[in-house]
């Protein structure tokens, strides 16, 4: 006890900065129990520049008058922890303030939460992060507004908005500026005018990172839950810094960003999107989801990808409805998913490809042929079969001509057969398994619906002994 004492002593004895170093490495609540080892630790703790207030953490759910007694405290304990930062001159690195208050309770004390952004951002805050309830399209009064005034700290490099929050119209205003954020983060916010995203975006000349899920505009002039509306349409231009964007929900989008490296968007599945990214000739790596890529591009579009995106590495099309058939020709494209079940014939012309992912759910499996491809290549499989058929399997294994390099092939089987009579039925269509040819697969996962386990053990007995029979002869 006496050494661990002296050692304690040894450490609570280094520079503050460093201690302060030692807490962000912590989990949370270890950091917050170094407060109860000594004066010197509780006062290491309390001035530490990474600050997280919650309210689950001090309010429960229990008699009205407890609660309140609880929120006063929860309000009280916030105000003197950001008061003694600004009285002190300290300055704040991370603010994290998490509500899951009800409507009513978090209306009074949005004050409160206003005195807070107001003090924390007088204390040169880099990064503030700020996470309410889910926004409801019933309630757009309810949310908490936040004024430019608020969190007009120059320092401020990163900015988080998460739930109930609704941006003012003071957002609008000329002389607003975010002079130093490079991290935008927006999710389920409300705007009150469908241009104040873009107002905000081009008066942040160092952004470097934009996300934007589901936000939704503000329209008093609706009826009802049409009051609150997706946001339809965003355009960013003339963001030399702009590294990354992650966009959901938003139908329209114009992208004109030179030196943007990654790009994931996610369709509203409202209406057909609309997206002009070509001039982003930096792109790296590029990620559609949920999304009819017929109503965007043509069916040549993913030819020409070498000459429009010379430096892309990575694509994923996952759930989106794709022309039936479809040629991807890249010189430098290293990652490829497909996930995407309309598809009747997919070419690949990527002779540089590392990695191939392809993940489908039917019963009427795709031709996938490779014109061109790395001797690296890596392919892995899932498939989602509602029938298995195993001739079916075998003939989709033994398209693959680089099959030495089919390195995993996961099945995951559902059958739903509508009779007990489904195996005497379809028995004619597998072939003899000795004249089925043997792919290279080094991981096979076969999943089923456990209730009909005796229905497809024919097939999984097939399977498995086409598949292994050199290794059990």
């Amino acid at each position: 006890d006496t050494i661990m004492i002296e050692k304690m002593d040894q450490i609570s004895s280094l520079p503050e900065i460093i201690l302060h170093d030692i807490l962000s490495r912590l989990p949370k609540q270890d950091a917050i129990n170094t407060s109860l080892l000594s004066k010197t630790w509780r006062e290491i703790f309390c001035t530490f520049p990474i600050l997280s207030i919650c309210d689950r953490e001090s309010i429960s759910w229990s008699s009205k008058r407890k609660k309140d007694r609880q929120i006063k405290r929860f309000l009280d304990y916030g105000k003197q922890r950001l008061l003694r930062f600004s009285e002190q001159g300290l300055a704040i690195k991370e603010f994290t303030l998490k509500l899951s208050l009800t409507c009513f309770d978090l209306q009074l004390i949005y004050p409160d939460v206003d005195q807070w952004l107001k003090l924390a951002s007088e204390c040169d805050l880099q990064t503030l992060k700020l996470c309410l309830p889910t926004l409801k399209k019933d309630d757009p009064c309810l949310c908490y507004i936040l004024h430019p005034g608020v969190i007009e700290a120059r320092s401020l490099n990163k900015l988080v908005l998460k739930g109930r929050i609704r941006f003012d119209k003071e957002f609008l205003n000329p002389s607003f500026k975010f002079s130093s954020l490079c991290v935008l983060s927006l999710s389920y916010v409300l705007f009150d005018d469908e241009g104040a995203i873009e107002h905000v975006i081009s008066h942040s000349p160092l952004i470097e990172r934009i996300t934007l899920k589901r936000c939704y505009v503000y329209n008093p002039q609706g009826a009802g839950d049409m009051q609150i509306s997706l946001m339809k349409s965003v355009s960013m231009h003339g963001l030399q810094n702009l590294k990354g964007v992650d966009i959901q929900g938003v139908q329209n989008v114009y992208i004109d960003a030179p030196n943007i490296e990654k790009l994931y968007y996610v369709a509203d599945s409202y209406g057909p999107p609309k997206m002009n990214f070509d001039s982003c000739g930096n792109l790296r790596a590029l990620t559609l989801m949920n999304m009819n890529i017929k109503f965007t591009f043509t069916a040549t579009w993913f030819l020409h990808l070498s000459s429009k995106f010379p430096f892309l590495e990575s694509l994923e099309l996952v759930d989106c409805c794709m022309f039936k058939n479809i040629k991807i020709s890249s010189s430098q494209l290293k990652a490829l998913v497909l996930c995407c079940s309309t598809m009747e014939k997919i070419e690949i012309d990527t002779p540089n490809l590392l990695s191939f992912r392809y993940y489908y759910t039917g019963d009427n499996l795709p031709s996938i042929s490779f014109l061109s491809c790395s001797n690296r290549l890596e392919v892995n499989v899932r498939l989602n079969m509602i029938q298995p058929r195993l001739y079916q399997l075998m003939k989709f294994v033994k398209q693959f001509k680089y099959s030495q390099k089919f390195s995993s092939l996961s099945l995951s089987i559902h059958p739903c057969f509508p009779s007990d009579s489904f195996y005497d039925d379809e028995y004619y269509y597998w072939e003899d398994p000795y004249s089925w040819p043997v792919a290279s697969i080094k991981h096979l996962v076969i999943r089923s619906v456990r209730k009909v386990k005796s229905k497809y053990l024919l097939l999984v007995d097939r399977l498995f002994y086409s598949l292994c029979r050199k290794l059990f002869p």
